[in-house]
């Protein structure tokens, strides 16, 4: 009898400030597992674990990631009732060398003729992968799933941002693989030059 992947399984720790999601492919014989916590120096951290649960080793694609990165400078209500008009303002740039993607506005939204340069973003990076192919949005989520490939992307501009990571990893017998992706809000030039400088440390 063919089985199915079982429903996903929620935990928090004590406090509520960490949550756990974890669900098991039966078919694969695998099981993928990813964190939620907040670090007061870094923002968001987000920590995924894959176990392959398999007595041979086991060689997988994988795209993991977060959708609908936010530029900073937009609020709820200009989301919610100009959402395309915000779309275009939107641009998502990578530095390919530190994996660190910065989701900005082109200018400031305001109803006034003037120029209103936009100063500061948010940003997303991420730690434990080596040279994974990147994505700045949902685009090639389609052609990933077809064709099991993506081709990378370093500047989107007018489209929701994303950060995913494209992946081959080579799971030894019960061995798992473990990677984290960072993420940060109202981060100005210095910010993301002192982030930059301590990833590269």
């Amino acid at each position: 009898m063919k089985e199915y992947t079982a429903l996903p399984v929620i935990s928090k720790n004590l406090y509520g400030n960490k949550i756990i999601f974890e669900e098991v492919n039966h078919d694969l014989e695998l099981t993928f597992r990813y964190q939620w916590n907040s670090s007061s120096v870094f923002g968001f951290v987000k920590k995924s674990t894959l176990i392959n649960n398999t007595p041979l080793q086991v060689e997988i694609s994988v795209l993991d990631g977060i959708q609908n990165i936010m530029p900073y400078g937009v609020s709820s209500d200009l989301q919610n009732q100009s959402s395309n008009l915000v779309d275009a303002y939107k641009r998502s740039e990578l530095v390919k060398d530190i994996g660190l993607a910065i989701y900005a506005l082109s200018a400031i939204i305001v109803d006034k003729a003037e120029p209103s340069e936009a100063l500061k973003a948010n940003i997303v990076w991420s730690l434990g992968i080596k040279n994974p192919e990147y994505l700045l949005s949902s685009l090639q989520l389609q052609k990933f799933r077809n064709k099991g490939f993506v081709d990378e992307e370093t500047d989107v501009k007018a489209e929701k941002g994303a950060y995913f990571m494209n992946i081959d990893v080579v799971l030894p017998v019960k061995g798992e693989k473990e990677w984290m992706l960072i993420a940060d809000v109202n981060q100005d030039h210095s910010d993301i030059a002192r982030i930059l400088h301590t990833i590269k440390k």
